[in-house]
């Protein structure tokens, strides 16, 4: 059998001694070799045993499916409590902080519009906008901010309507600034972008100082980030991007655009070129010293410059001031103030406040005042401090008529210091004018004295000993008897004579020279024909020297 089960294939059966005394092996009986036993079960045959499993395994299945099966729990991240106040904080809403104050839970209140801002200083201010946005405006902003946009609109708003500039000045002088940049804050109103302060900014759109200096400092290192890559990436890599990264931006995106405002949804994408801050261009008119200067211009109230008492100084808008009633102009018969009426000094302030500019008032007062020498002093006893006599003037019908310094500043509602001082800037330009005319004509008088000098070194009698330069024939046997002779022409011509370096420099730049007798022994002088003619013979009678001698 065992054989048999062998050939088969079959493992022959174990059996297992067990203790007991009604125990009998089980018989076996010789299987019948069937050609499809091997796919049945190869077990012996125990009509028991199958029954039995056949039972179990059919009330198990009986049980499993009687008994209902739990459901796998699926997760819903919009029920938990941590995400629950996550939402209500992007919303702006009342919301329990996961940070804890003194291990008591903090409770963050919701966002809303806090006051408006009443800083005279932005009142005064021509860049801020602060007082033309009413409280509806704001409100509107507001709703817009917190209602219609998600967390990352917020951020690219914020960063947008704040302007980050270079720190122009500094106002810690004995210490390193602190400040990186100048923050310029701006709201966006009805489609216009207008500059407020700080404060407005902030309460408007219900955020804090740091979340603002946070987001616009993040902001501008993206984008010198992404002009970073866009520089050093080539348009060839910068072709083969994949599209896929396209395709899942969008699909990010995409969610997105249900909380974007209707004008941001229906408006065109801008291009990356736009994207960029457009360098700002200056304007001069609206500075604020410019404006003040501007007011100082037309004669109008201005803050000037200067402190008092560490307060500024607010100057008064100039006014005509009360006329001439001295009796003493009255019977002088050089003063004529009498003679110009309220009319015609109003007319005469109007436009000399509101038809010139300040270079013509200028020109305008220095024209109608006479500035001569002193005629006489009142202190004999001491050195009188007055440089010049001032006479005023006024023109009436076309009429230049001389009037006292009181009507004259009153009329034109001047000080006296302006007036003095533009007058003596006009004298002291004019006497400048004629230094320079003089000037002029001392020059061109060197010129022709220079000229006269030319003329007399082309005169003299020269040799050419070398083949770059001429010598004078041995008639002076110095420097100083050619430039005596050259003074005694001058006199006789009565032309003014040249200082004997001058002299020097132009006899040196002519590349003239004198003859050395000891060194040019060896040279014959008189050889040519211009050397014996009359201006040479009278050298030679003046000085004394032998006439020219035929060479035997």
């Amino acid at each position: 059998m065992f054989l048999a089960m062998k050939d088969t294939g079959l493992d022959p059966p174990v059996h297992r001694t067990t203790f007991g005394l009604h125990h009998f092996p089980p018989v076996m009986t010789e299987p019948q070799m069937i050609p499809g036993c091997l796919s049945q079960n190869t077990a012996p045959p125990n009509s028991s045993l199958n029954t039995a499993a056949t039972n179990g395994n059919s009330n198990l299945d009986k049980m499993g499916t009687s008994r209902k099966q739990p459901r796998a729990r699926v997760a819903d991240p919009s029920k938990w409590m941590q995400n629950k106040q996550k939402q209500l904080r992007m919303e702006g809403k009342a919301y329990v902080s996961k940070r804890k104050l003194d291990g008591v839970i903090v409770t963050k209140q919701p966002r809303a519009v806090g006051p408006r801002c009443t800083s005279t200083v932005c009142k005064k201010a021509l860049n801020r906008l602060c007082n033309e946005i009413d409280e509806d405006e704001r409100k509107k902003v507001f709703d817009e901010f917190w209602q219609r946009m998600n967390w990352a609109q917020r951020k690219l708003y914020v960063t947008r309507q704040v302007d980050r500039d270079p720190v122009e000045r500094s106002r810690a002088a004995g210490s390193q600034s602190r400040r990186s940049v100048s923050l310029r804050y701006h709201l966006l109103v009805d489609g216009k972008r207008k500059q407020v302060c700080k404060n407005m900014f902030l309460s408007t759109l219900g955020i804090g100082e740091w979340s603002v200096l946070n987001w616009t400092q993040r902001g501008a290192s993206n984008r010198s980030k992404e002009k970073y890559e866009k520089f050093q990436l080539s348009p060839e890599v910068q072709q083969q991007k994949p599209t896929s990264d396209t395709a899942c931006n969008t699909e990010e995106v995409s969610p997105e655009k249900a909380s974007v405002p209707d004008r941001e949804i229906n408006s065109p994408p801008e291009p990356e070129e736009n994207s960029k801050r457009k360098s700002r261009v200056a304007k001069p008119l609206t500075w604020k010293q410019n404006h003040q200067k501007q007011l100082r211009m037309e004669g109008k109230p201005y803050i000037s410059k200067r402190k008092k008492d560490g307060a500024a100084v607010t100057k008064a808008q100039r006014i005509i001031g009360p006329r001439c009633n001295s009796s003493a102009c009255r019977r002088a018969s050089n003063r004529f103030c009498a003679d110009f009426s309220e009319d015609t000094r109003n007319q005469l302030f109007t436009s000399f406040w509101q038809c010139m500019n300040w270079s013509q008032r200028k020109t305008y007062v220095s024209g109608l005042v006479s500035c001569d020498p002193v005629e006489r002093t009142r202190a004999p006893w001491a050195k009188s401090r007055r440089s010049v006599s001032m006479r005023y003037h006024l023109i009436a019908d076309g009429n230049r008529r001389q009037v006292c310094k009181k009507m004259f500043l009153s009329t034109l509602g001047i000080g006296e210091w302006s007036v003095l001082n533009w007058a003596q800037s006009s004298s002291e330009q004019d006497i400048t004018q004629g230094d320079t005319k003089k000037q002029t004509q001392r020059r061109s008088r060197k010129a022709s004295e220079h000229i006269f000098l030319k003329e007399f070194l082309d005169s003299l009698p020269k040799v050419s000993l070398h083949p770059s330069k001429l010598y004078l024939e041995p008639v002076f046997s110095n420097m100083s008897e050619v430039y005596r002779h050259y003074y005694n022409r001058c006199v006789e011509e009565k032309a003014t004579p040249l200082s004997r370096q001058v002299f020097c420099a132009v006899f040196k730049r002519m590349d003239l020279g004198l003859c050395d007798p000891k060194r040019d022994q060896g040279c014959t002088f008189g050889a040519t024909g211009s050397l014996f003619s009359g201006l040479w013979e009278d050298y030679c009678i003046e000085r004394g020297a032998p006439g020219p001698q035929l060479q035997k």
